[in-house]
């Protein structure tokens, strides 16, 4: 036991001594060996160095596929529906209450104004025509012998005065039985074609019945609405389109005849008034209209949609310069079709990166391919 004691002892007294040199010998190793080499213990790696390119530090060029901006008039056609109307329109009533007698009139009929359409009985107000006029007659003639007796004294200045306010109220009573004479006959207030009559001969009136409608169609109105953002762009005169499904393909000229003089508050538009001539006297009112309108608007530049791009709530494309993207901020105003209207530092002929905007930074280098489509 005492031996085995010894024995101990002796061998940790020979480790003791060599500690630091396994220590040392370890450190080395660690502090030599390449971080991806294959190391062992008591060993050295066989694992060859990387090679690193030469080139690393070099920018290389990004393909991107690029398109010529172009340019286009900032022109916005307008469409709506809207409903024609004659330019002049009335229904008309009688004036008085009575028995139709005379209706000269046919549907389609044109007329002049003035013309006669419909006659009442009046043979009490003709009669009343008659006394009326008799009444001033004799007014005429008390008058004519009250200045005659004052001429020669016998009547007093106060009794010519009492004949021509007798006069004056018989000639009053005349006209108003002459108007009520008149107001038995229906005249057409103005050239037109009248419609359908809604009476007949004999039949009893009154005020409230409608007669007939009466309209000046040689030229139709149509209305319709206009977006407030627009109002800058029209004018009184502006030509415009039109079509009706009664002739689908027939192309109907108008132009702009009235401007409203006010923006609907609450709709953001404003009425417009547009006149269609209708010499052929082919079109009716009621007829539906398909209207076009188109609003001229400045030149501005064009640029494919797929080169615009957006960026924290900004819009910009990328412009090549001597063969490096640039990047230019722009503001779209309108997309037609698959290109947008722009307003930025960007000119007719100017290419824009269309395909390959993702690697891109200001100044970079690139390899342009064109689009064929450009």
């Amino acid at each position: 036991m005492a031996r085995f004691l010894v024995v101990l002892i002796l061998i940790g007294i020979a480790a003791w001594g060599t500690k630091d040199y396994w220590l040392s010998y370890l450190n080395g190793m660690a502090t030599t060996a390449p971080a991806d080499s294959n190391v062992v213990a008591g060993g050295t790696s066989d694992a060859a160095p990387r090679a690193r390119p030469a080139n690393s530090g070099a920018a290389q060029a990004v393909p991107v596929l690029v398109e010529a901006a172009g340019e286009a008039p900032d022109e916005v056609t307008i469409e709506a529906i809207g409903t024609a109307r004659a330019v002049r329109s009335v229904i008309l009533f009688p004036k008085v209450d009575g028995e139709v007698v005379e209706l000269p009139i046919q549907s389609g009929q044109r007329v002049r104004n003035g013309e006669v359409l419909m006659k009442l009985a009046n043979r009490s107000a003709a009669l009343s025509v008659r006394v009326a006029e008799t009444r001033v007659r004799e007014a005429k003639s008390a008058l004519a012998r009250a200045e005659q007796l004052r001429r020669t004294n016998v009547r007093s200045p106060a009794n010519v005065e009492d004949a021509e306010v007798i006069l004056e109220r018989a000639t009053l009573e005349l006209q108003q039985a002459q108007e009520n004479l008149a107001d038995r006959t229906l005249r057409a207030p103005f050239d037109g074609i009248v419609g359908i009559p809604k009476i007949e001969i004999g039949d009893r009136i009154t005020a409230a019945t409608e007669i007939v409608t009466l309209d000046d169609r040689s030229t139709l109105l149509v209305e319709f609405e206009v977006a407030e953002r627009y109002l800058s762009r029209l004018a009184l005169g502006m030509a415009l389109d039109a079509r009706t499904p009664t002739f689908p393909d027939r192309r109907i000229a108008g132009s702009v005849d009235e401007i409203d003089s006010r923006v609907d508050p609450v709709s953001r538009t404003v009425l417009i008034r547009a006149a269609f001539p209708n010499g052929e006297d082919i079109l009716r009112p009621g007829m539906s209209f398909f209207v076009t309108l188109k609003l001229p608007g400045p030149t501005m530049p064009t640029v494919p949609e797929l080169a615009l791009q957006w960026r924290d709530g900004k819009s910009f494309v990328w412009k090549i310069e001597e063969g490096a993207a640039q990047r230019v901020d722009v503001v779209a105003r309108r997309r037609l079709n698959d290109t947008v209207l722009i307003e930025g530092d960007i000119i007719p002929g100017d290419l824009v990166v269309v395909e390959g905007v993702q690697r891109l930074r200001d100044g970079r280098h690139v390899d342009i391919s064109v689009n064929e489509g450009s």
